[in-house]
């Protein structure tokens, strides 16, 4: 199992690296829509400083998309964070999907056998292992498609499940979970370090674009051939972009922020539905336990077959 988990492991990094693939891909369409957004042109140039920075309109134009060569790199850093959140969100919609299908196949499942240990003979658990716990239809389930691919709750069942030496005790069963536990909480947190560190570089590449455009504004006004009162809109402008990147950061970081609490939240309703549903319904506590059950099965039909000749010879000696 300790080869399944690894396993498991790898596969998922490779799947959060296809993620981000996917995002930089995505963010080519989603530039290119908030463009359309909030590609505008600064309205009129004779309005007075105080005027323009009253209006909402002159805070969403972006004049600077067509000056300099890091507009078009900022609209895609922009478009990349905008398609990785709205992909993550879908990503999080799948696997609260995923979680409900497993609960209620754990629930159709299991619904049968009472919790905590199993009181009565032992042979009920010699005699019966599939009745004790079901793992060939549970790992069945598990399998199925699409959710097989892509939901995290039946890649953990599948593996909770899987075991070629009959009953799994609660105890290997506890093993595994918290293992695939780290694995889950580890790699979700630092799928959001690529996001972060392009949510930061966003700022940055505004302040580069906005002291290029400065200084384009600034030329004319050194040569002589334009005065400050004339240009002054134009001039604040010029810090636009450094503004907008800044706020876009802001409410990247927000959206982020909230999304990773809901996928903790997720994450801790996962492993609680395996904790209650799962494991707390396995009949055996340790991996020796059926053998244990076995040994003094057989020790105690030795002892009454031999009381049962010693008690017979008994017999036969009375006159």
């Amino acid at each position: 199992m300790e080869y399944g988990i690894r396993r498991y492991e790898a596969s998922q990094r490779l799947w959060w690296f296809a993620f981000l693939l996917l995002c930089l891909l995505g963010g080519f369409p989603a530039s290119a829509r908030l463009q359309s957004w909030f590609g505008r042109s600064l309205a009129g140039g004779s309005l007075k400083p105080k005027e323009a920075l009253q209006g909402a309109d002159f805070w969403l134009s972006t004049p600077w998309a067509s000056q300099g060569l890091l507009a078009s790199a900022i609209f895609y850093l922009a478009g990349v964070l905008f398609a990785c959140l709205l992909l993550r969100t879908l990503w999080l919609g799948f696997q609260i999907a995923g979680t409900f299908v497993v609960a209620k196949a754990l629930k159709r499942h299991l619904s049968a056998l009472p919790k905590g240990p199993m009181p009565g003979r032992p042979e009920w658990l010699t005699d019966n292992p599939t009745k004790a716990l079901p793992g060939d239809r549970l790992a069945r389930e598990a399998s199925r498609l699409p959710w097989s691919l892509f939901s995290l709750a039946h890649k953990r069942l599948r593996l909770l499940v899987s075991n070629g030496r009959g009953i799994p005790s609660s105890d290997e069963m506890v093993q595994r979970e918290q293992r695939l536990e780290g694995v889950d909480w580890h790699l979700v947190g630092s799928s959001w370090d690529a996001f972060r560190s392009l949510s930061r570089a966003l700022p940055l590449l505004g302040f580069v674009q906005s002291a290029w455009v400065f200084y384009l504004w600034l030329q004319p006004i050194l040569d002589g051939t334009q005065d400050v009162g004339s240009t002054a809109v134009a001039g604040v402008a010029s810090l636009l972009a450094l503004v907008q990147t800044v706020g876009a950061a802001l409410a990247f970081g927000v959206g982020s922020g909230f999304l990773s609490r809901l996928e903790n939240l997720y994450l801790s309703r996962l492993d609680g539905l395996f904790y209650d549903q799962l494991l707390a319904r396995v009949p055996l506590h340790n991996a020796d336990t059926l053998l244990i059950l076995k040994t003094l099965a057989n020790h105690f039909r030795d002892i009454q077959e031999r009381l049962k000749r010693l008690e017979q010879a008994l017999t036969r000696e009375r006159p």
